[in-house]
């Protein structure tokens, strides 16, 4: 198999399996019962999983560092979120904080 085969293929077994848990959690939804905390523990979790992609996409473009305009825009977003912006305003303040550092020479 090639590489684009290879991706391909494991794009389509992360698809199904994303699905058959989505279905099982459906199905089973009701009639699994958990205590509190383990609500609240996977709650949790999904918290600091989407936190750390978040964190690890703002601060490497790939494997290098992604630079300081970049790091700045994110924690202006974090800033705008915070003070409750709407969504699209903090979208493009960071997206303009990170252009303007950008254009000065910060990289």
């Amino acid at each position: 198999m090639t590489h684009n085969g290879l991706m391909i293929a494991g794009i389509l077994l992360l698809a199904v399996g994303t699905y058959l848990i989505r279905f099982t959690g459906f199905r089973m939804g009701n009639r699994l019962t958990m205590s509190e905390t383990a609500r609240s523990m996977l709650s949790d979790a999904a918290t600091v999983l989407l936190l750390s992609v978040a964190a690890t996409s703002a601060l490497y473009e790939g494997t290098h560092f992604a630079g300081l305009a970049r790091v700045a825009g994110v924690l202006f977003a974090v800033f705008l979120a915070w003070r409750k912006v709407p969504l699209i305003f903090i979208i493009v303040g960071a997206a303009c904080m990170t252009a303007i550092l950008r254009y000065v020479g910060v990289s």
